[in-house]
């Protein structure tokens, strides 16, 4: 029988209201090793969900970074509540803080090594960049060579985490639920580059978007390289 993850169905076909309520139902680490269910973590908030994929890659540490420069929390708008934003790994808890250092991330992080997320959200699994449009959060963070340099680099000074890091074919997604346990947005990576656009997130987290400038891209870029914290894809 074919794996769930790699049954995934249309990039936006909703979860059913019972995948949903069980996926809230799962239990997620954070970056100390405690454990909570995914309901616990979103309290009955309106929450926007961030599936990387595994903590060495490159395309997801610039898509986080991106998200925190460009929607960081004090643009959200100012009737929502504590952590709208939860960026979910699928890995060991062992890299968090070094991955939230490494991508500069302002929203909390916690992971789901079971994988039993990924299975519910039916989430792909390839090592395809795909041909279609860039996506704004890759626009600044370097080419290709570049950045397998970098993820080489960020590995061999990490390799503490090699068997913590996750699946590295197992793409991710966004999904937005809502306070009354509804999906109201879910997108499903179909290759290893395609997060949905910064600029559509803040429009759905109602916040103000701020362009990271390519100045500020280029020089993290060289930066973390430099200091060998740069994952691989």
């Amino acid at each position: 029988m074919t794996s769930p993850l790699a049954q995934a169905p249309d990039a936006s076909t909703p979860p059913t209201p019972a995948e949903l309520s069980a996926a809230l139902e799962i239990e997620v680490y954070d970056q100390e090793g405690h454990t909570k269910t995914l309901g616990e973590v979103v309290q009955g908030r309106r929450t926007a969900l961030i599936f990387i994929r595994h903590f060495w890659c490159l395309n997801c540490q610039a898509y986080v970074r991106c998200l925190s420069e460009a929607v960081p929390p004090s643009n959200l708008p100012t009737n929502v509540q504590a952590d709208p934003v939860l960026v979910i790994g699928c890995g060991s808890y062992q890299p968090i803080k070094t991955y939230a250092e490494q991508a500069s991330s302002l929203y909390p992080i916690y992971t789901d090594p079971s994988l039993r997320l990924h299975k519910i959200f039916r989430f792909k699994s390839n090592l395809s960049e795909g041909s279609g449009a860039q996506r704004d959060y890759m626009r600044n963070a370097g080419g290709m060579v570049s950045r397998i340099v970098g993820g080489i680099k960020g590995a061999l000074g990490n390799l503490q985490h090699l068997n913590h890091t996750g699946p590295k074919a197992l793409n991710g997604g966004e999904v937005v639920v809502s306070a009354e346990g509804e999906c109201e947005y879910i997108y499903r990576m179909q290759n290893t580059v395609d997060h949905t656009d910064i600029s559509r997130m803040a429009e759905l987290l109602g916040a103000k978007y701020l362009e990271p400038g390519p100045e500020a891209q280029d020089q993290k870029v060289c930066e973390d390289a430099g200091q060998g914290g740069k994952p691989k894809a």
